[in-house]
């Protein structure tokens, strides 16, 4: 989500696979045609504290993912092509620590829970354990970053 970061979860090519293993299937429980959407610039995708029920990756366009502190909007990264968002509700069935907004015409394949779940479930025994620890780590860290960055905005920064 940071401008250099790394993509956020999974690497994709167009057809939904993932890049490393040509049979990864990402598609909505084995669907051939996983659902597309495109959203218009400044569509909010999901709001923060929402119940989280799929999870999409960017295919075309940028999405930016915010929190609101103090009444202010305060972002926390961009997620461009190739990377996912919106999973970590998907994993941790907790609600949706951030928003989700159309930074330009984006156009997203949408990932089911189901989808999500299913990858879960094969992954090596262990691992979902630690993804939950990182995932309780990254809602500590964006509601901390978000909370200096609404500071340092304050103090004229």
């Amino acid at each position: 989500m940071d401008k250099g970061a790394q993509p956020c979860n999974l690497w994709c090519d167009g057809a939904g696979r993932h890049s490393d293993e040509g049979d990864h299937d990402m598609s909505n429980s084995g669907n051939a045609n996983p659902e597309r959407r495109t959203f218009a610039r400044g569509t909010v995708i999901f709001r923060e504290g929402d119940r989280g029920a799929e999870a999409y990756l960017v295919q075309k366009g940028a999405v930016r993912i915010f929190k609101t502190v103090h009444g202010k909007r305060v972002t926390l990264g961009q997620c461009k092509p190739f990377q996912i968002f919106g999973e970590m509700a998907l994993l941790d069935d907790a609600p949706r620590m951030a928003a989700a907004e159309a930074s330009e015409e984006t156009t997203v394949l949408v990932l089911s829970k189901a989808t999500i779940r299913d990858m879960m479930d094969s992954a090596a025994p262990g691992l979902t354990t630690l993804i939950h620890s990182l995932i309780g780590t990254m809602r500590t860290m964006g509601d901390d970053l978000a909370s200096a960055r609404a500071q340092i905005t304050e103090l004229g920064g």
